[in-house]
């Protein structure tokens, strides 16, 4: 969980609670140090990691990130590919406590690959496979990402996917200064 989580009140002493392994932005070489030395021990006691390839609650369109798949390498662990469309309509954003019921979603899991598997191409293919799919009609309606409505999350790191050109495009012109 994003080290800002931690922060938060009641969720903060739920994720302590129930160790949830902390993932300090921006990291540092001692904070990385923490984060597989937690991942050791949750492996170690039989429990499974979860991890979100996009870090972010932004949209389908959000690049994925490297550090799952560094984990799967570095552990040798394989991975379980989730794809998950819809549960963005439960919670209202930005966070208010009302809560949508009786909302559609979606869950398709893929074959699980192995760490020996997870080389940059692999990667890149099965983030355009779980994209097609996210976006696919028949499932549940993916979170979109649109800074107009969502803001531009300056500050936050992320990357906007390549297959998205004209949204990784104004993000650059914003980034730059000119956007």
């Amino acid at each position: 969980m994003r080290d800002e989580l931690f922060e938060w009140s009641a969720l903060g002493r739920y994720l302590r609670a129930t160790e949830q392994i902390r993932v300090d932005e921006p990291a540092t070489r001692s904070s990385l140090r923490d984060m597989y030395r937690q991942i050791e021990t949750s492996l170690a006691s039989g429990d499974s990691l979860v991890v979100f390839a996009q870090g972010s609650i932004l949209g389908v369109e959000v690049a994925f990130q490297q550090g799952a798949f560094r984990i799967a390498r570095r552990f040798g662990i394989p991975i379980l590919p989730v794809v998950i469309t819809g549960s963005h309509r439960v919670w209202e954003h930005p966070y208010t406590p009302t809560v949508r019921l009786d909302q559609r979603i979606s869950v398709r899991v893929l074959p699980a690959l192995k760490p020996s598997e997870l080389g940059m191409e692999t990667v890149r293919d099965l983030e355009r496979i779980m994209k097609v799919i996210a976006l696919d009609p028949s499932t549940a309606p993916a979170r979109r990402f649109e800074p107009d409505r969502d803001g531009w999350w300056d500050g936050y790191r992320y990357e906007i996917d390549a297959d998205f050109p004209e949204l990784a495009n104004r993000l650059a012109l914003r980034r730059a200064g000119s956007g």
